[in-house]
């Protein structure tokens, strides 16, 4: 089949030329200084990290997530991690965790959530599991996730929470439970995300230079834009004089923070920590609509579990983002940090809105956690060495779940009874 010429090649190249041509017919201009590069200098901190510094156990962990779909809505995730503790003068220690899931999943959305619940909660349980180790033997662990600590996408269709309730539970008591124990045992909890296109920095430094312009009039209207490109729509409605007044301090090309950070920042270091506030409670003082909705759809025992959960997980400290640059050379990096470390251990439902950590608060425990980080970094693509090892143990590819893994599911729910008959389209997959 190789040497067969592709149908569709001579579309293709054309199509490609002519979305070439576009390009190139409107470039952007690399040298254009953001609008608010003095404002992220404001808030950067050149720090070369100590990476003999490091008392602490370094706890690494990453997972994976591997699925099967069948003919009559059966549906089974199955995830691992695996969370790997470096301590000096030790040999490195793994602790492990698996998490199946099994229900009829009639929902395409459905089957794209499962499968990144089961993951999460995998992660979170080795990682709690790991740090209780360290923390037994008498040691003090720094816990270090591969991704996000703050739930980008938040669970806020009812749909959900009347299909899936406890894995939803599952969910945000795991989480709950490590943010917990780092503030209740004084270890700090962290994340690295590989990528990360957000806008929580680029829109808090808008909205604080708008305001020392004199323009605090326009903050109720900035507050909800999630971006600039959000933002832009919703100006759209404003007064011409209130579009005219904002105008200066956006971008030609919206720069999601990353992005904002690499084109403005100089060497190494970082931006002040801003605390993020939950997009549940995000400018609200009473309880979400969402839990009222919650209890009117579910059974009452089942909307007191998973309202408790979700109590459980606000009433937890919050997250905190900062953006690092190893060296001069790399890219940054977003890292996330439990507020607790920060000198914020209370509940995060209290946060309003996103704002910038106390100028005077203590940054030794956030420039601890960035030794760590520097000691093992390693390049832009590898990054952090313990993270790779971790992923690499985690890896989980869709042959060795359907070679190794499915059959035994297969086998094991026929005899529980389940109908887990393939769909046609699997099926002829197989059959070539």
């Amino acid at each position: 089949m190789s040497q067969v010429r592709d149908l569709f090649f001579d579309e293709f190249y054309a199509e490609l030329e002519a979305v070439a041509r576009d390009i190139e017919a409107s470039p952007e201009d690399p040298s254009a200084p953001s609008a608010l590069k003095e404002d992220v200098l404001h808030r950067w901190i050149p720090q070369v990290s100590d990476e003999e510094d490091r008392p602490e156990a370094l706890i690494s962990v990453d997972g994976g997530v591997q699925y099967s779909s069948f003919a009559y809505g059966g549906f089974v995730a199955v995830g691992r991690a695996v969370a790997i503790t470096h301590r000096r003068g030790k040999n490195r220690s793994l602790t492990k965790h698996v998490k199946i899931h099994v229900q009829d999943v009639y929902d395409n959305r459905d089957r794209g959530f499962i499968p990144g619940y089961v993951r999460t909660i995998a992660e979170y349980r080795a990682a709690h599991d790991a740090a209780l180790k360290v923390l037994d033997e008498g040691g003090v662990p720094v816990v270090l996730m591969d991704g996000s600590l703050y739930l980008a996408r938040f669970p806020y269709a009812i749909r959900e929470y009347s299909h899936h309730p406890g894995l939803l539970r599952e969910l945000f008591n795991s989480m709950a439970d490590l943010r917990c124990l780092s503030r209740d045992r004084g270890f700090p909890l962290a994340g690295v995300a590989k990528d990360s296109t957000v806008f929580y920095l680029h829109m808090q430094l808008l909205k604080d230079a708008a305001r020392r312009a004199g323009l605090g009039r326009l903050d109720p209207l900035i507050q909800d834009a999630s971006s600039p490109m959000d933002l832009r729509l919703r100006m759209d409605r404003w007064d011409q004089a209130d579009k005219q007044s904002l105008e200066p301090f956006l971008d030609r090309r919206p720069l999601c923070d990353t992005l904002l950070v690499d084109s403005c920042a100089p060497a190494e270091g970082y931006t002040h920590p801003l605390l993020l506030a939950p997009s549940l409670y995000y400018g609200r003082e009473d309880a979400p609509a969402l839990y009222t909705r919650i209890k009117r759809s579910l059974p009452e025992e089942t909307a007191e579990g998973i309202i408790g959960s979700m109590r459980h997980f606000f009433g937890c400290p919050g997250v905190s983002v900062i953006y690092w640059r190893p060296t001069r050379a790399a890219r940054p990096f977003r890292v996330d940090l439990t507020a607790s470390m920060l000198g914020h251990p209370e509940p995060w439902v209290s946060e309003a809105g996103n704002r910038f950590l106390e100028s005077d608060a203590d940054l030794g425990p956030l420039e601890g956690v960035l030794n760590h980080l520097a000691h093992w970094y390693c390049n832009d693509i590898e990054y952090n060495i313990p993270l790779k090892q971790a992923d690499t143990l985690a890896h989980f590819d869709r042959a060795l779940y359907s070679g190794k893994y499915e059959p035994f599911i297969v086998r094991r729910l026929e005899e529980a009874g389940m109908d887990i008959r393939g769909t046609r389209r699997s099926l002829r997959e197989l059959n070539g």
